[in-house]
């Protein structure tokens, strides 16, 4: 039984409406976004999508901020979706530029997403393997960045996506999370 994620979700739409907290509950993603940036080589300008925004999109934001990313966040709850947009609007972050911040509602697992360099798997997103199936399908090159659950909290957010061999990683000491897997993938073919 998922506990942790539902709860997560709510401490989220709730610090939306408060700038403040908002800026507390991202700070200690600073450091780790931008371990995450570097493991996969992210520049400035480069389309990232961020698959679980959730309410408070922190990690879209500092993707944008520290990276000079094109980001793309996508929710698959129209209520966190709503919140993030209210987030990223009061920031003055909202467009599609670099450095900028777009929020969708999409299911990443089963609805068509934009063509992006990279992709971020927040980790409560799940169904892990058919959400890096569904951005595999997509014609350009991505690196795919997947946040992992501790050891023992597999139950609840999901494990790595089946029979896949990571291409590097980068240890975290979030509560909830300890490192983010890099996986890498060719477009497909063209006939």
């Amino acid at each position: 039984m998922r506990l942790i994620a539902p709860g997560v979700a709510a401490l989220e739409r709730w610090s939306a409406r408060w700038p403040l907290l908002f800026h507390l509950y991202a700070w200690p993603y600073r450091r780790l976004v931008a371990r995450e940036l570097r493991l996969a080589g992210v520049v400035p300008g480069e389309r990232l999508l961020h698959v679980g925004c959730g309410a408070l999109p922190f990690t879209a934001l500092l993707a944008a901020r520290l990276g000079g990313a094109r980001v793309i966040a996508v929710d698959r709850s129209a209520a966190a979706v709503a919140g993030a947009q209210a987030v990223v609007a009061h920031l003055g972050l909202l467009g599609e530029g670099p450095g900028r911040v777009r929020v969708l509602c999409a299911d990443a697992a089963a609805d068509a997403l934009p063509e992006v360099d990279v992709a971020l798997i927040a980790l409560q997103a799940c169904p892990r393997t058919p959400i890096l199936a569904n951005i595999r399908r997509q014609r350009a090159p991505a690196r795919i960045l997947f946040r992992l659950p501790r050891p023992g909290l597999e139950g609840q957010y999901g494990a790595a996506p089946d029979g896949e061999t990571a291409a590097g990683s980068c240890r975290h000491g979030m509560p909830t999370f300890d490192r983010t897997a890099l996986y890498l993938h060719r477009p497909p073919e063209t006939t």
